[in-house]
């Protein structure tokens, strides 16, 4: 026996079964509707040990468990749609396409920019692809498609700038 068992021991606290059942009282169950009162009887008869009160008033949340639930469930951040990946993407190779389309720089890395390029802006157009299997509204889905072409544009540009200008 450790510390704990003794100090417990010695309060005259019990952890038994019998004890706890004795403290908190008889177990209310609630039961469904459909049942008839022989069918109440027989199954309260058939469970052994102990006396088991049936309580027949099946609780309702409250109108404050109502509201608050309504609230906290509202509250929640919603998703960021996939279409606005996909614009963050595709703005992104547009803005590594513009000094090689105005001849600023960067000519000496080609052909690798206009394939990182072309990655950025087909990985963004294939994500808002992916975007219309999830989107319901028809303005998210008009902006997946768009963005969707917006990619296919700007990697066509990436391909075509691909080879240094002689």
């Amino acid at each position: 026996m450790n510390d704990e068992d003794k100090k417990t021991a010695e309060a005259g606290g019990s952890l038994s079964f019998q004890d706890i059942t004795a403290e908190i009282g008889d177990v209310q169950l609630p039961l469904r509707e459909d049942r008839t009162e022989a069918d109440r009887l027989d199954a309260t008869a058939d469970l052994p040990g102990g006396t088991v009160i049936v309580n027949e008033k099946v609780s309702l949340p409250t109108f404050e468990e109502t509201l608050s639930t309504r609230v906290l469930t509202g509250s929640s951040p919603k998703p960021r749609p996939m279409w606005l990946d996909g614009v963050v993407s595709v703005g992104l190779g547009f803005l590594f396409l513009i000094p090689i389309v105005l001849n600023m720089g960067m000519r000496r890395y080609q052909p690798w920019i206009s394939f990182m390029i072309m990655l950025l802006a087909l990985g963004g157009g294939a994500w808002s692809l992916f975007g219309l299997q999830v989107e319901k509204e028809p303005a998210g889905r008009k902006w997946c498609f768009g963005v969707a072409v917006a990619g296919l544009v700007v990697a066509f540009i990436a391909f075509l700038m691909r080879a240094p200008l002689r």
